[in-house]
């Protein structure tokens, strides 16, 4: 085996362990978030944690040195943050109209989009494994929450959406992160999602307490370290390779409900996550060869 070889290897490792962190992460900031909405605006949520989200990748940015908006691709990336933002927004309205877990359950299936995008724009090779990994990733969550007519929901259009979109937005970063660098992809993101949530929401603001500010800055900070651990996870891998990891949240979210809420899950719940957890093992694995 050649050094290239290895090296490659190693890089589907570390992309997949990347994404795996920042999707874990990513549980718990959304958890504020889905409980600050309770009391705030769709408009002042996205608003705040985009800030508090973007504040520290600022001050990294600062540090190294780096230029982000300066890219021989800024039309593509101006687009792939209109349709995060959009996205964002369908996410947190379905959210809103919807039961939490059927959105979950939906929000599922965006893995499954990214394997024939990823076929159609990015020029990769179908894996079947891929699909494997996905489809028990999916058939976990659907075991653990058992939707129900919660699925015909209004809200879960907005779901679906959000899930087409999602999809398309990993293909997209994937597709830019040949050329461009993590700083550069997650400052256009957040600037236009700053810029649209102003404007659509600047008349819906409320004050906000001290409490709050610092559980939303906290919830945002630890968005930062997410997206940052996803955007540089699609520099290392492939998207088909990295999709299914987004249905190890079920891991991080049980064991809230353990601690926090002193929760016990059930039989549905276990076996959940034992589909998940081999689904995840297979996608691993898969990062082991060269595609």
């Amino acid at each position: 085996m050649n050094e290239l070889t290895v090296n490659s290897m190693e890089s589907n490792k570390k992309g997949y362990l990347f994404i795996i962190l920042g999707v874990v992460l990513y549980s718990f900031s959304d958890a504020i978030m889905k409980q600050a909405m309770n009391i705030y605006s769709i408009h002042q949520v996205i608003f705040l944690r985009t800030i508090f989200r973007f504040v520290p990748i600022l001050f990294l940015m600062i540090f190294f040195k780096k230029q982000p908006f300066q890219s021989k691709r800024k039309f593509e990336n101006i687009f792939r943050a209109i349709l995060a933002a959009c996205g964002t927004y369908c996410t947190m309205s379905a959210y809103k109209y919807a039961a939490m877990t059927d959105v979950f359950v939906i929000g599922g299936t965006t893995a499954i989009f990214v394997i024939p995008l990823s076929v159609w724009i990015l020029k990769e090779k179908f894996n079947m494994k891929n699909f494997i990994a996905i489809s028990l990733g999916f058939a976990g969550i659907c075991l653990a929450f058992r939707p129900g007519y919660g699925l015909f929901q209004f809200g879960i259009l907005f779901a679906v959406l959000a899930s087409i979109i999602a999809a398309f937005n990993q293909v997209l970063i994937k597709r830019l992160a040949f050329t461009e660098t993590e700083f550069t992809i997650i400052s256009y993101h957040n600037t236009c999602l700053i810029l649209i949530s102003l404007l659509l929401g600047w008349n819906n603001f409320s004050l906000i307490s001290y409490y709050d500010i610092f559980i939303l800055c906290l919830g945002g900070i630890i968005g930062a370290v997410a997206q940052y651990s996803i955007t540089h996870a699609f520099k290392l891998s492939s998207s088909s390779g990295l999709a299914s990891a987004a249905y190890v949240m079920l891991i991080p979210n049980t064991i809230i409900d353990i601690f926090v809420f002193r929760k016990i899950p059930d039989l549905y719940i276990i076996g959940g996550l034992l589909l998940i957890t081999l689904g995840s093992y297979i996608a691993f694995q898969i990062q082991s060869k060269i595609r």
